[in-house]
């Protein structure tokens, strides 16, 4: 199995979705096998990859034991990646996805799907309630989207001591990826200082994703950014995180290997 990353955040809007897509679509470029999850309720990736068109099944349909995996994860046209929807599509699913997520089998199936994958990014809802908690409770990290907006940045400690609490309570292997600054416009260079100067610098990508229409643009045709005419600039920023992911984890690695004192 491989790593299972939560694309989370406490605040709505600053990008979880697209960098899920977009990441997930950069590793794929690198010949990686991606699992992309939509764990929202309100089903944004279901959206953005536009999956209603090939089926409107999925999470809930699994925990409803309607259905197996191979129903309900849909290949992309090149085969590069994979979605997995939520199958939301009632309000009264909403709250069965609630409950099964504070009961612990929401985890439970997204494990049983996940084999085989080098990535799993998994899209998040915003804030802190049940669905986060048990999405962060079975991954091996987070990466967490931020715009450089004041609300944003001072009300993200209360999503940081989540994170503490579930790698303390319920999933020690979670640990921070990164929090990746999104949506970025010079006029917001007094706030993005102010984050930096508050977060360690290990915590935080160097990489930047702009503002760009394309990104807009690219939601409309429900496409990765790169795949439009046009997008490649935008698309760009994203191939840089999904390099400086794999160089975190090279250098991870390589600190670990050092820590080897040998076989006996």
């Amino acid at each position: 199995m491989g790593k299972i990353i939560a694309v989370a955040s406490h605040k709505g809007g600053v990008g979880k979705t697209t960098t899920a897509l977009n990441l997930g679509f950069s590793l794929s470029r690198f010949g990686q096998k991606i699992l992309l999850i939509d764990g929202d309720p309100q089903g944004a990736m279901a959206i953005a990859s536009n999956l209603k068109k090939r089926t409107k099944r999925g999470l809930i349909d699994l925990l409803r034991h309607e259905c197996t995996a191979e129903d309900v994860v849909i290949l992309t046209k090149d085969k590069t990646m994979a979605i997995l929807g939520n199958g939301v599509t009632e309000p009264e699913d909403v709250f069965f996805f609630e409950r099964e997520a504070r009961t612990g089998n929401l985890g439970k199936v997204i494990r049983s799907v996940v084999k085989g994958y080098d990535y799993v990014l998994i899209d998040s809802p915003a804030g802190t309630g049940n669905i986060v908690t048990a999405l962060l409770g079975i991954s091996n990290s987070i990466i967490m989207p931020i715009n450089c907006r004041t609300i944003a940045v001072k009300t993200l400690p209360t999503f940081l001591k989540l994170t503490r609490r579930i790698r303390e309570k319920f999933n020690t292997d979670l640990h921070i990826e990164g929090v990746v600054i999104t949506m970025i416009d010079p006029r917001d260079s007094e706030m993005c200082e102010e984050l930096r100067a508050a977060l360690p610098r290990s915590a935080l990508f160097e990489t930047l994703i702009p503002f760009d229409a394309y990104f807009e643009k690219a939601s409309s045709k429900s496409v990765p950014v790169a795949m439009l005419s046009g997008g490649a600039a935008a698309g760009r920023s994203y191939m840089d995180l999904a390099m400086e992911l794999k160089a975190r984890e090279v250098r991870d690695q390589k600190i670990k290997d050092e820590e080897v004192e040998g076989l006996f």
